[in-house]
């Protein structure tokens, strides 16, 4: 009998799982095998992971965090490896721990590694010590400074004024409106007005950096002093790309992105098509979403089989809506969806689509949870 052909997907968030269980469900087990390569045993919804480290208002510390081991339903082609990939060569991944997994086809789905609170440990035991240690955290401070103004940010000062009334949040932002401009103005605008009518004090145009030792205020780049016991980064996080420079430099952008082409195909330097990357670490002129690994999986999927049997891509990617809704807690929020004139959301809709829920359905499907 011949040795069945593997694909190795490096990155088990639900960009790496869903194109897992895509495959999974049309390769004959016989034939094929597939392996998800994990560096932690449980997926995280990041959408709801923000509200998990305040409290258990919802339940969501048991539901938007899960165990891998039904990614993949019995009797397809698929399995789960839980190893730290830390350099490919052509036709094989080395993991951390000596073990080398050979791959026919290889997808990249490594994602992005955050700093600040959402810098989860991987290991279960840590994994609840930190949920646990960051509560007690938000819960002692009285002055919480937030560094960072984008969506992490806006959405972590919205939730500690929702849980926390009383305590003081400031939100610092370089730049003269929250958010990116990805959105409009008049969007941008709308939510910093939100957040303070929250009580969160903002503060635009400015930055500061993490104090060293014990500290009871921090002084912005423009002087601005502004008292703090706890200071919390939220910047944008780093791609977990790096290992990939001794494989193929010429893939990997000066931002840690991966170029691909609009099939989701890596344009490897040595001419071999046979690598594809999807979710968070494309090189797409798009926001980093959760809500755009469907559309990512409805191209990258086709297009692995019909390359299996040496067919021409059938589905090409051209990229996702810009809308965006920003929960401060379960009941208020502010989004905004691309459509007719620019439509905003307050807190009705806002809470209706997403604050209440955090979309942990959708975690609880792609482990299969439920």
């Amino acid at each position: 009998m011949a040795a069945k052909k593997n694909i190795v997907i490096l990155g088990a968030g639900t960009a790496g799982i869903m194109t897992a269980q895509g495959l999974s469900k049309d390769l004959n087990p016989n034939e094929w095998s597939i392996q998800l390569v994990s560096d932690r045993p449980f997926h995280l919804h990041y959408l709801a992971l923000l509200r998990v480290l305040i409290t258990d208002d919802g339940g969501f510390t048991k539901t938007a965090i899960n165990p891998l081991d039904r990614v993949f339903e019995p009797g397809r082609a698929g399995e789960v490896v839980i190893g730290n990939a830390t350099s490919v060569q052509d036709g094989v991944v080395n993991l951390e721990d000596g073990r080398q997994l050979r791959y026919d086809y290889l997808v990249l789905a490594t994602g992005t590694s955050w700093g600040g609170p959402l810098a989860f440990p991987k290991n279960v035991e840590d994994k609840d010590k930190w949920i646990t240690e960051w509560r007690e955290k938000f819960r002692k401070a009285n002055d919480i400074v937030i560094l960072g103004g984008g969506a992490v940010g806006i959405e972590l000062a919205g939730e500690l004024k929702h849980y926390y009334p009383n305590k003081n949040v400031t939100l610092v932002q370089n730049d003269q409106l929250l958010l990116n401009s990805t959105y409009p103005d008049k969007f941008r605008t709308r939510v910093g007005e939100k957040w303070k009518s929250l009580g969160v004090n903002v503060v635009t145009g400015d930055r500061a950096t993490i104090p060293e030792g014990e500290y009871t205020s921090i002084t912005t780049d423009k002087g601005r002093t502004i008292k703090a016991d706890l200071v919390v980064p939220t910047w944008g996080g780093h791609r977990n790309t790096d290992f990939l420079k001794s494989f193929d430099s010429t893939i990997v952008t000066p931002q840690g992105n991966i170029r691909i082409l609009p099939s989701f195909r890596v344009p490897l330097s040595n001419g071999n098509t046979n690598v594809y990357a999807v979710g968070d670490v494309i090189d797409w002129a798009e926001q980093k979403q959760v809500a755009k690994v469907a559309g990512h999986v409805a191209v990258i999927v086709p297009n692995i089989l019909a390359a299996i049997k040496n067919q021409q891509p059938p589905k090409v990617y051209k990229g996702g809506i810009e809308g965006i809704i920003l929960p401060a807690g379960p009941r208020a929020g502010a989004g905004y969806l691309p459509f007719l004139w620019g439509i905003i959301l307050g807190d009705f809709f806002s809470a209706m689509i997403k604050s209440k829920t955090l979309f942990v359905s959708l975690a609880q499907t792609v482990t299969r949870y439920t």
